[in-house]
């Protein structure tokens, strides 16, 4: 997950990253978490899984603070 966030900054230049997670996810949740992410939300019925749409968390991890890379 270091990695992702790193490439995402230093190559890409990105501010944020963000990630979901189906709300009953507990573990994928603790690991974002872990990695620095934070809970921003839940967006209703995000992705159709299974036969059925469902309802996801959102996460976000902010990258850095500066002004947009050019």
């Amino acid at each position: 997950m270091a990695s992702v966030c790193r490439t995402a900054r230093e190559a890409i230049g990105l501010h944020r990253i963000e990630a979901t997670t189906l709300l009953d996810n507990d573990p994928s949740q603790r690991v974002l978490e872990k990695s620095g992410f934070e809970p921003i939300g839940m967006a209703s019925r995000y992705l159709h899984i299974n036969g059925e749409w469902r309802d996801h968390r959102l996460f976000q991890r902010i990258l850095h603070a500066g002004p947009p890379s050019n």
